[in-house]
């Protein structure tokens, strides 16, 4: 049995876990983005025999004005947009450390592009932040114990570019279409931009002090 297997999305999150964990004892893989991720071969493999723990590393979106691009956040739920919610492992969360913000998540199907739509659903279901991967795989992991820790890549005060496209149904990056978006919003898209590279230097950071608070 694997002690803990960290679970990444693929691309510029993964690489950067990746880069300071590649000597740490802990198995990772790279996912596929949004529910695609259930569908990563190395992952239904890895499944066959199941992990003491699993820790699903990434960025995510804040839906709040006052949310802080680089603020490191632990959920404690997540749900879907019909309200389905999911607990993950309280044991586990309790030992990374207390400073970093507990939240409840929300996944979306596609990226959220408009800040009033961002605030509308936080509002609605009392949540604070937004990714595309949490639900589909804690329904794919039931029964593993899981702890899922983000870094907010944008706020809920910009609008950002409609990436809704930018994606194939095997979650990797279209590029002409994600050209496309950029263009089409140049300063949303610096913004974004901005916020995911800050977002990904504090992902790197953390990673290992995760591991190690974990005992993974």
């Amino acid at each position: 049995m694997t002690s803990c297997l960290v679970l990444v999305p693929q691309g510029a999150e993964y690489r950067a876990v990746q880069r300071r964990l590649r000597h740490a004892n802990v198995a990772i893989l790279p996912l596929r983005a949004g529910s695609a991720a259930v569908t990563t071969p190395a992952l239904i493999t890895a499944l066959k025999v199941l992990p003491a723990m699993i820790l699903v590393l990434g960025v995510c979106g804040g839906l709040h004005p006052e949310d802080r691009v680089g603020e490191v956040v632990v959920y404690t739920t997540c749900q879907d947009e019909e309200g389905q919610t999911y607990f993950l492992d309280q044991r586990l969360s309790a030992k990374l450390t207390p400073a970093w913000r507990r939240v409840r998540g929300l996944t979306v199907a596609a990226p959220l592009s408009q800040a009033q739509e961002k605030q509308a659903l936080a509002a609605r279901w009392g949540v604070e932040v937004v990714d595309m991967e949490g639900v589909p795989l804690l329904e794919a992991l039931g029964g593993v114990p899981v702890v899922m820790v983000r870094v907010i890549s944008d706020g809920g005060d910009r609008d950002l570019p409609d990436l809704s496209q930018a994606f194939d149904s095997q979650g990797n990056w279209r590029p002409w279409p994600l050209a496309i978006a950029m263009l089409r919003k140049p300063l949303a898209a610096a913004h974004l931009i901005q916020g995911s590279l800050k977002a990904l230097k504090v992902l790197e950071k953390i990673a290992p002090e995760i591991v190690q608070q974990l005992s993974c």
